[in-house]
Parts: C-alpha cells; structure tokens; sequence
C-alpha cells in the first residue's frame, strides 16, 4: 500500500485529533462558554482573592494540550504514525497535571498575587451618601469616580442607597478604583471592576425569590403584638394587620384577652430567609369591639387593590378610628377640664394619646396640609383640611414629617408628623381635634362615612374572585404559640 502524501497524513492527523477532541468533550459533559458567567466568576473572586476553580483548569489544560500536538504534527513533522499520535494525546489530555494546567496554575497565583497588592476597603453608606460623595470621601480622583459611576448606571437605581448598606472598595497603587461591591438588600448586589482596557464595567446579581402563602390564627393572650410574634410571625405583619383594620379598631383600647384574628398573607422568601410581608389577602378580627372581616382585592382598571367586606362594601371611612397606631386615651374630649399645666378650668376641644416621644402621626383622613409650624401653647401643630367642612388638629409634635409642605394634600395613614411635647404639655401626647364647619367636635362621637363599595357590575367577579378565601377563612383553626402559623401547602397567591 502507497504512504500518504505528507498533506493527507496533516489531514488523517487533524481528523483523528477532532475525533479525539469530540470524546474528551462528550466524556466530560462540557457546557458551551458564557462570557457573562465568566465576567461574574471574575468580578466576585475580586473581593474573595482565591484561585481559580479546579475545573476551569482542568478544560484550560486540555485546550494547551491539544495545541500542544498541533504544533508537533504540523511544525516537527516527523514521520509519527497517527495511532501513535492519538495515545500521546489520550495520555496528555488525562493527566490534569499537564504542562498546560501547571502555567494555567501558575497565571491564578499570580492573579492572587496581584490582588494582594490592591487596598481593600471595608465599610458601610453613611447617612444621606451618594456613590459621588462616598467615592470622595476615598479620595477618588473625579475622573475615576465619574467612570465608575457610569459602569453602574443600569445595574443600580441610585434612589436605593440606603445608610448601613455594606461595600467594598480595592484600590491599586495609584489610588484608582480596580473594584467596587455593594449590597443594595438580601436579594441585589452590584458590582463595577476595571476590564484589561482600562474602563469599568458594572454588573448586577439579583437573588432568586418566591412567595409563600400562610395563614396564622390564634386567641389574644396579652396583646395582638405578643401573640403575633409568640406564632412566630414577625413585627411588621403587626404593623400591617393593624393598618388594615384602622377604620374600625384601636388596637390599644379596643384589643381584650381572648379576642381571636385570623389572616391569609403572602411572604417572600428567599431560599428559607423571610424578606417580607406582600399582602394580607384575607384577615379578620373579632372580639367584644365587634367582628371584622376584610378581603384584598383590585377593582377592574384600578391602579392598586383596595380592602372590602365579604358584601362588597369598603371597609374605608371617613377617618381612622384613632390618628395613632398603638396609645393610650389619656384625656377625652370635656367642655370644663382642668388644666395639667395652667390649673385652670378651660374647655378641652379634642382627645389626648399618651405615646412614647417619636411615635408616628396618622392623617386621620385625606385633605389639604394648611398650618404647619409651631403655634404658642399647641407646639408644633399641623392642621388638615377635609371635605365635609372637616379640619383635624395634631399638637404638640417633636418633629415634622420630611418632605411635606403647606397647601400638600396627604392621604389617610401618611406619617405627618411624631409625638412630642412641645407646647403647654405635661407629658409626651398627641392632642388630636376636629372641628366641623368651624366648631369643635368630639373626635370619638363622629359619624363615620364609608368609602365606595364595589360597582354593581363588579360585584359577581368580586364575589367570584374571593368566595374561596372567604372558606379559607373561616376554616383556619385557633391554635397558640407557634402552631398558630403555618404555610398552605401547595398553595400560590395566583390560587385564590
């Protein structure tokens, strides 16, 4: 049989090595090459300092070993059979400690050798910081700021910055950013480096989360807060189930052993950490202050949902049962009250809430800000315009609310203020008035009005879309203690 000619033997020989190539990959289950996965590989071992992964070297090593052999067919060419060939390269690619992995090896230890030389800075956002002012405050030259800056701009809406949040800095020699990290919340962290070119370039890891359905239900032991928190619950939900219900109940005064609530919320979880509350879709309260039920839902062409009873009425009114979330009733409304401070008698035109110093201050209702400042004997006063010829009355606050204004209109539950003592005062409280076409009323003796109902050509889906949280409910058993809440299995929100 003839020999090949040389250019068939480079032929059979490039063929082999292909055929050879394909197994190795086949063998090894290789995925196809990601820039982006590499970048973010790159970006995060920046402030980490290791070497590279184990299996990164070992693909790094089979790609240099099959260089390796092309150079040796096609530069030595010597007259090496092609079996021969392909055992040399089966022998090469297996052995992980190749030459080709040894220099991969070799560039990783200098890679952590040259981040050993970076400056690493450690630290949280001050109040009101910017990336500018913080950048700064390193004393990063403008320039260098501005393009890091730049690299982060559709990776970070910079209204997120938030104090305490973590960050790193390295810094090279020369005082120029070589990388940036900082930890936007539990679910966003975003990162600027400087490519090989010299320019910056940002990405953003957003971590993956879902939204659990749960229920919780149990008897009041001291207060709605203990018992919350006792079924293992967290305070913000607190918070919330009490904003739900603020038309009709003042959880300080109103809330007695033994009453019982029941609530259908969303939680978003990530992995088994709580990040927070969604929305209640179902609660309800009931106790000596009466039964309350409300149900989540969104209106066809409203922008948000809004609360209603099972019958479709809103369980909104015309103001809240009491401006504060959590106080105590320490002087009522009383045409010949004695003075604390004075000692004289004089008429008390409104309803005295003992709270701690810095509580937040409800809108007991939407309307128009028309004084907002201090005023004598009242401290500092905001007043609300309402319609119906309403105006409501807040004294003796420590401080204002930031970013509101005269002539403002704010709607019911905006903070406008915190409790204080400012003023003729006795003690931290919040005096709470109303006056009613220019004569003051007693906050308490109100005639409630109820915000609009669902439209009666809403009302079917209304009933439709809820009718299974309304047995969901119901059906929720009392338990104490951390029995009280559990997670519906195999539910999603989308469900109900």
């Amino acid at each position: 049989m003839s020999k090949a000619t040389p250019a068939r033997k480079k032929s059979a020989s490039l063929s082999g090595l292909s055929r050879l190539a394909g197994k190795r990959r086949d063998r090894l289950k290789l995925p196809p090459s990601s820039k982006g996965r590499a970048a973010r590989r790159a970006a995060k071992s920046l402030f980490k300092g290791g070497p590279a992964r184990r299996g990164s070297l070992s693909l790094a090593g089979i790609l240099a070993t099959l260089t390796l052999l092309n150079v040796y067919v096609f530069v030595c060419r010597n007259e090496t059979s092609l079996p021969e060939v392909m055992h040399k390269a089966s022998v090469m690619a297996a052995n992980p400690l190749s030459a080709g992995v040894q220099a991969t090896e070799a560039a990783a230890q200098a890679h952590a050798n040259e981040l050993a030389k970076l400056q690493l800075i450690e630290g949280t956002l001050l109040e009101g910081d910017s990336l500018g002012r913080l950048l700064k405050r390193h004393n990063i030259a403008p320039q260098a700021a501005d393009a890091l800056i730049r690299s982060l701009s559709n990776q970070l809406d910079f209204t997120q910055l938030r104090q305490g949040q973590p960050y790193k800095l390295r810094l090279r020699a020369d005082g120029t950013p070589h990388a940036f990290e900082l930890v936007v919340s539990r679910e966003l962290t975003v990162r600027s480096w400087r490519k090989a070119d010299g320019s910056m370039v940002g990405e953003a890891e957003k971590a993956e989360t879902h939204v659990e359905l749960v229920e919780v239900a149990a008897p009041i032991s001291s207060s709605l807060y203990a018992t919350i928190l006792d079924a293992g619950e967290n305070e913000a939900l607190v918070a919330f189930f009490v904003d739900v219900f603020a038309y009709d109940v003042d959880f300080y005064n109103d809330t007695k052993e033994g009453d019982v609530f029941r609530v259908v919320v969303e939680k978003e979880m990530k992995g088994e950490e709580f990040l927070r509350y969604r929305r209640i879709l179902a609660a309800e309260y009931s106790g000596k202050v009466g039964t309350f039920r409300a149900f989540y839902w969104q209106e066809p062409g409203a922008a948000k949902g809004r609360y209603f009873a099972a019958n479709g009425q809103s369980i909104e009114k015309g103001f809240l049962k009491t401006p504060l979330k959590f106080a105590r009733v320490s002087s009522k409304f009383n045409m010949k009250r004695m003075h604390p401070v004075l000692h004289t008698t004089r008429g008390h035109f409104g309803t005295d809430y003992a709270a701690p110093v810095g509580t937040p201050v409800w809108a007991a209702a939407g309307g128009k800000i028309i004084t907002r400042g201090y005023s004598g004997g009242a401290g500092n006063m905001v007043m609300i315009e309402h319609a119906g010829g309403l105006v409501t009355q807040y004294m003796h606050l420590s401080k204002f609310a930031n970013g509101q204004r005269i002539g403002q209109r704010v709607e019911a539950k905006t903070v406008i203020g915190y409790v204080g003592t400012t003023g003729l005062s006795s003690g931290p409280h919040l005096h709470f008035g109303v006056k009613q076409n220019g004569r003051y009323v007693d906050p308490q003796r109100l005639a409630p009005t109820r915000g609009p109902a669902i439209k009666a050509a809403d009302l079917a889906a209304f009933t439709s879309d809820t009718s299974a949280l309304v047995s969901r409910l119901a059906q929720i058993p009392l338990q104490a203690g951390d029995d009280a809440s559990k997670v519906v299995a195999g539910a999603s929100p989308s469900a109900l």
